[in-house]
């Protein structure tokens, strides 16, 4: 068994409780009443309870490193406190309801991207895996999760895919996202080369020279899935270049001035792109979502008069 391997049947996190703990909480997780604090409370410390028990018994494998250990325990109590946490969250919800029922409207999902009239194509790139951390890794699925949130509420939701999905962020995707599997998107082990032709992709770089002004239905626009903290300024470009790719990137400058620089998340990028869709005003989607962080300043710029070049 590898550190950050499956752990046996003999170590089944799937319940980790007695048969009357097991069944006694799962009455707790279906009753419809709301719980009281005290009593979510005392469900925590009985699951935290059963979960340094099952930890004492747990036989890790010999070879287990130091560091692999405790990766391995940081995984199993995820899983273990998973349907709790699910609980905490929906009676929160419940309370709050139950205070102001105005507060919560009912959550609106847009339509499934086969019923989409938006066939504008955006792909995240998640072929930077070996230059990432875990923690990096950790921040662009959150990035991803971030994107497809976005997506699935748009009436006309963007045909997305993930593409290299492979190795350290499909690892992640698999030990901690349930359900990604079913995201109405297109989940693609395959790179960008072997998915299009190069003349077909645009790449959106912050170096890129062209400067995007709308989307072409023919073409995928591609956005690095990197999170490098400025450690590898250029790689993208420099990738799209070497693939033969058009590049091109976002007109943040052309509308405003920044305090930083102009790369961005992988989720602002693609929120850009879903508000412009919207709204088809460069300068009302930017602002809509650039943070504060960035000190971003408007120019005196108008949008419709200026001549803005295409992708190359």
């Amino acid at each position: 068994m590898t550190d950050l391997e499956e752990p046996s049947n003999k170590n089944d996190t799937s319940h980790g409780l007695s048969d009357s703990v097991a069944g006694d909480k799962s009455e707790l997780l279906t009753k419809p009443a709301i719980c009281s604090q005290s009593e979510l409370d005392m469900m925590y410390k009985d699951v935290q309870k059963e979960f340094d028990i099952f930890i004492s018994q747990y036989e890790f494998p010999d070879d287990i490193s130091k560091n692999g250990k405790k990766k391995l325990i940081k995984k199993l109590q995820f899983d273990f406190f998973k349907p709790i946490k699910r609980k905490i969250e929906r009676e929160k919800l419940k309370r709050k309801k139950a205070s102001n029922p105005d507060s919560c409207p009912k959550r609106r999902k847009g339509n499934k991207l086969c019923d989409s009239r938006n066939k504008v194509r955006i792909a995240v790139d998640c072929s930077f895996d070996e230059l990432m951390s875990e923690k990096d890794i950790i921040k662009l699925s959150k990035q991803i999760q971030r994107c497809y949130s976005i997506n699935r509420h748009m009436d006309d939701p963007l045909q997305l895919h993930l593409t290299n999905l492979k190795g350290k962020t499909l690892n992640r995707l698999d030990d901690f996202l349930d359900g990604y599997k079913n995201w109405d998107m297109h989940l693609q082990t395959e790179s960008l080369i072997e998915l299009f032709p190069p003349d077909e992709v645009v790449y959106l770089c912050a170096e890129s020279e062209n400067l995007l002004s709308s989307f072409d239905e023919s073409k995928i626009y591609a956005i690095g899935g990197f999170v490098d903290h400025n450690s590898h300024k250029g790689l993208a470009y420099e990738r799209a270049k070497t693939a033969g790719f058009q590049h091109a990137r976002l007109p943040i400058d052309k509308y405003f001035t920044l305090a930083t620089r102009k790369v961005l998340t992988v989720c602002h990028v693609f929120e850009i792109i879903s508000n412009f869709c919207i709204t088809n005003s460069w300068t009302s989607a930017i602002e809509k979502t650039i943070p504060d962080r960035k000190g971003l300043e408007p120019k005196n710029t108008i949008e419709d008069d200026d001549e803005i070049l295409e992708p190359n």
